[in-house]
């Protein structure tokens, strides 16, 4: 799930600073939650209650803002109480947007390098994020998230690798929307030449073949042309990234739901959890505590050695009368049915497994109970003839998918590994319509999920 730094920048954490850390939010461990890292710059040690007050101001306000207040479960956030040896923000006044200094030209020696007059003068950037990724390396290593608040009330703030913002009155909503550069890699809905195909910015035209198809006439939702390049188009008019104190947009919220879903299983922990024994005579409790969204949207379901079970609730027990001799496959589905997405034009589903196989002995009257969690996304779905299921990690030995009509009907269909970790499913000789694929890994099941054929 997590992110990983690459080898260089974590080799190189040897020459930054270990700050203090200061949580801000905690919703369970860093592994199994989106992480958060809010750095200072330009605040001196005795700026630093000033600091943390700040990072916290903007941690809140994010999750006032949906789809963050639904997910916010899935979240940590820390503060990194970054020391610098003189307050403020760089201003060398080179900015050629406006008549120069807007503000006093300053240079304070600031830890991490930030500056105005990255292009235009409230474009806060570094020429030293290397520093950013030091500093991160040495204190919140495990992070997802990452922005900078620079000590100015000057209002500021860019987007990029990192997402910088002042400490003025707008800081609040412009951390949120740069976090829509950097988090959700979306565009802006003003108009900028600089970004290209985003989730939020296309060159299709046409209402029905846009990649926001779906949305389309739902929460004032369009294809609405960029006055200064025409043949550019945003789909709303007044989405969080276009203007300050809006909203995000359908389209974009579907974008930033869609990240988290790629970081972070709705998964906490599950129960057995690992290798024991359990007498075959008794009944065994399984137990899956999930992150809740707000309002809940997840979608539970079991499946004994691929029958579909009734419960869809977090927890079940299996009784002895319900066990084969010898092994016995038990799986817990879930995926989240938000409204927020567009199922039907959401081109992946993200869905995690907890599987456990159950090896039932008559003469040691004992059950051995294994359990494994994977995650796995197939995409696109609907598909028009092929879809992929990768894993987030390898599988293993032998793998083959069984496809099912409506009507419970095996039909062949072919597919086959293009990697170690993705397989290929191709259905195009199959009629529209709704189908069932059972994937198995050594002649075990470990997926069953239903795929949609336009």
């Amino acid at each position: 799930m997590k992110k990983t730094l690459l080898a260089l920048l974590i080799g190189s954490s040897c020459m930054a600073q270990t700050f203090q850390t200061v949580s801000l939010l905690q919703n369970g461990t860093n592994n199994k939650r989106i992480v958060i890292a809010v750095l200072g710059d330009g605040f001196t040690s005795a700026q630093q209650t000033s600091f943390v007050s700040s990072a916290q101001s903007t941690v809140n306000y994010l999750f006032t803002k949906s789809p963050y207040t639904e997910y916010k479960n899935y979240f940590n956030a820390y503060a990194i109480k970054v020391v610098s040896t003189a307050s403020g923000v760089k201003h060398p006044g080179t900015a050629t947007d406006v008549t120069e200094p807007v503000i006093p030209v300053s240079n304070p020696n600031n830890y991490l390098g930030s500056s105005f007059d990255f292009g235009v003068h409230r474009c806060i950037y570094s020429n030293t994020t290397n520093k950013v990724a030091q500093v991160l390396s040495a204190n919140v290593p495990d992070y997802d998230i990452t922005y900078v608040l620079g000590n100015s009330t000057e209002y500021g703030g860019c987007g990029g690798a990192y997402a910088f913002a002042s400490v003025n009155n707008s800081s609040n909503e412009i951390v949120v929307h740069e976090l829509g550069h950097s988090f959700g890699k979306l565009a802006d809905e003003y108009w900028f030449s600089g970004s290209g195909e985003s989730p939020n910015k296309t060159q299709t035209s046409s209402p029905t073949t846009v990649k926001w198809k779906n949305w389309v006439g739902l929460n004032g939702v369009g294809v609405y042309s960029h006055s200064e390049s025409p043949s550019w188009f945003r789909p709303h008019q007044s989405c969080e990234m276009r203007y300050l104190n809006q909203q995000f947009c359908s389209v974009c919220k579907e974008a930033i739901i869609e990240k988290i879903h790629s970081l972070v299983s709705p998964v906490d922990s599950y129960t057995p959890a690992n290798t024991s024994a359990v007498n075959a005579n008794s009944n065994v409790n399984f137990t899956v505590n999930e992150i809740l969204p707000n309002p809940n949207t997840l979608v539970n379901s079991w499946k004994l050695n691929g029958t579909l079970l009734s419960s869809t609730s977090n927890a079940l027990t299996i009784s002895p009368s319900q066990l084969n001799t010898g092994n016995n496959t038990l799986i817990f589905s879930v995926y989240d049915n938000s409204p927020l997405l567009k199922v039907n034009n959401h081109s992946t589903l993200h869905f995690t497994n907890v599987t456990w196989t159950l090896n039932k002995s008559t003469s040691r009257k004992m059950t051995e109970v294994k359990a494994e969690e994977r995650r796995y996304s197939i995409y696109p779905n609907p598909t028009d003839g092929e879809f992929f299921i990768r894993g987030k990690q390898d599988f293993a030995g032998n793998v083959r998918a069984d496809i099912y009509d409506a009507s419970g009907k095996l039909i062949r269909a072919k597919s086959e590994l293009k990697d170690r970790s993705t397989l290929l499913v191709d259905i195009k000789s199959f009629p529209a319509g709704t189908y069932l694929v059972n994937v198995y890994e050594n002649e075990g099941m470990i997926i069953s999920q239903k795929v949609i054929k336009d």
